[in-house]
């Protein structure tokens, strides 16, 4: 029990901190809708729980051997969020504001507003590094594949509830209200936000 609850504790300050993930649910839900932003939650932690089976299955000492392909995969999640970053930036001069659908020439659907989600989370291969250290220090070879299971249960749990309550709160009328008498500055600032994070994956690869 203690394992599960040191873990639990851990992911969750890292869930606290604002990414790209956060900013991605938050623009979903003010946006488009409370369901929407749903999926876009679903997406991102569908995304967490694939790196961290991909850390519990030791990917990340494949990474130490073969390190150009965590370099290629670094840059190539770098330029999405730039990407990402980039549209953004541009609904935010555009008197007609494109949708985050639009970012990825996706039609308005929860399936896209998913899968966006996803990618969103999979373009930072950095947190296969996270994930690593975690259970670096909470797991030996030892520990049963029940309680292996168990705990990526408790990892893409954990994650899919705080990515809903994100999106359930910024959902409300009052958040959209606000939105539409600061979607520029918004969307500027979210933009600026994600062409930040894709440079520092792009110059800081160690």
């Amino acid at each position: 029990m203690t394992l599960f609850i040191s873990i639990a504790i851990i992911h969750f300050f890292a869930l606290l901190s604002p990414g790209p993930d956060f900013f991605f649910v938050t623009q979903s839900a003010i946006r488009q809708s409370r369901s929407h932003a749903m999926f876009a939650a679903l997406g991102i932690s569908l995304s967490i729980l694939v790196w961290a089976i991909c850390a519990l299955s030791g990917l990340h000492f494949l990474f130490q051997k073969i390190a150009w392909l965590q370099q290629a995969l670094i840059i190539l999640g770098g330029v999405y969020l730039f990407y990402l970053g980039i549209q953004l930036l541009k609904s935010a001069f555009n008197q007609k504001p494109i949708t985050l659908q639009n970012l990825a020439s996706a039609p308005k659907s929860k399936t896209s507003l998913l899968l966006q989600g996803f990618f969103t989370n999979m373009a930072n291969p950095k947190a296969l590094v996270y994930f690593s250290s975690v259970f670096s220090l909470a797991i030996n070879a030892d520990l049963p594949l029940s309680t292996q299971s168990s705990l990526l249960a408790l990892i893409w749990i954990e994650s899919l509830i705080w990515f809903a309550l994100v999106a359930y709160l910024f959902s409300w009328q009052k958040m959209n209200s606000a939105y539409q008498r600061l979607s520029q500055w918004i969307d500027g600032l979210t933009g600026g936000i994600f062409i930040s994070f894709g440079c520092y994956l792009i110059l800081n690869r160690d």
